[in-house]
């Protein structure tokens, strides 16, 4: 079952720090959105197409935040929960 989770990044600066690791397209990844909050966080949601796949992407997305010297802020934070979808339109 598709899963939703959403999270977020203090700036855009910080967002953008991350190298990309949504190229190519993660295994069962359904969407990614990002947006910049009024107060300048941004937030992300990612549906992923299940619980398994988003776990799976953390094998490429720690070491990502690693590089961008943010591994550490990033597990201190309250982790993002996944969701399970009831209503999913493609």
């Amino acid at each position: 079952m598709p899963v939703a989770m959403v999270s977020y990044a203090d700036t855009r600066d910080q967002y953008d720090s991350v190298p990309t690791v949504l190229d190519p397209k993660p295994a069962g990844l359904i969407l990614h959105a990002a947006s910049e909050l009024p107060d300048g966080r941004v937030q992300i949601v990612d549906v992923w197409e299940s619980i398994d796949a988003s776990k799976a992407f953390e094998q490429t997305l720690f070491p990502a935040f690693e590089k961008a010297g943010l591994l550490e802020e990033m597990m201190s934070r309250e982790q993002p929960v996944a969701y399970e979808t009831f209503d999913l339109v493609k």
